[in-house]
């Protein structure tokens, strides 16, 4: 039978609280990165139907969906950048974010080429 000693119960004790720690901010970066997701993905179904519809009808409603889809776009680039953040902050705390660290700049960048799909579809669109 082995014994434990009270320095081996409080080392584990602090293991399991670091690794709860780690699982928190993990499950926080991937809800988080799925919200940054779903506003990217409402800001390409904005600009579908902008660029898609008829600005002869209604010029308002083109325009509209276009700001709607800049909007979407902020707000997603927005939390890719508290991601990216939060990223840093604990890279040198363990790195509790492990191989998940590379996918909100990745997704900055995506965002940031549709924010360019955006200006040059409403220019277009403009002239």
């Amino acid at each position: 039978m082995s014994t434990f000693t009270t320095q081996d119960i409080q080392t584990d004790k602090k293991r399991e609280a670091q690794d709860d720690k780690h699982l928190k901010i993990l499950s926080y970066y991937q809800s988080t990165l799925r919200n940054a997701g779903m506003f990217t993905t409402l800001s390409l179904a904005a600009l579908a139907a902008a660029h898609g519809s008829k600005p002869q009808k209604n010029p308002w409603g083109v325009h509209a969906r276009y700001i709607a889809a800049l909007m979407f776009l902020t707000l997603a680039i927005s939390v890719s950048i508290q991601l990216i953040t939060l990223r840093d902050k604990y890279e040198n705390i363990g790195d509790p974010l492990g191989d998940w660290k590379w996918t909100a700049p990745m997704l900055l960048i995506t965002q940031l080429a549709i924010f360019i799909a955006i200006i040059l579809s409403f220019s277009n669109r403009t002239m």
